[in-house]
């Protein structure tokens, strides 16, 4: 909590830095590079204070039966298929070990 409490704060100082700077009146080379500096740290005070507690880093997967149990039967298919190259390749070694696989 005092990190974000700490992003806050740093976050409201760099606003208000940045507007009395423009309140100011200081013009032609430094301001764009104000600019730039105030909008660095408006984002990395935003990361600190939003960044892992935001709606998409605390969401967690859906869990959609429907796809599981397609996943599970291709992985199953493919598996049997598997299964039976191999055990197609063990009849073709066997069958030219005993000689029975010559040609007719």
């Amino acid at each position: 909590m005092r990190l974000t409490r700490f992003a806050l704060t740093v976050g409201v100082v760099v606003v208000v830095a940045f507007m009395l700077l423009v309140a100011i009146g200081i013009h032609g080379a430094l301001t764009p590079v104000i600019a730039i500096v105030a909008l660095v740290g408006l984002v990395v005070c935003g990361n600190l204070l939003y960044g892992q507690h935001s709606h998409g880093a605390a969401a967690t997967a859906r869990k959609r039966p429907a796809q599981d149990a397609q996943n599970r039967a291709i992985d199953e298919a493919q598996e049997r298929a598997r299964q039976e190259r191999q055990q197609a390749r063990q009849q073709r070694q066997q069958a030219r070990r005993t000689g029975e696989g010559g040609a007719p």
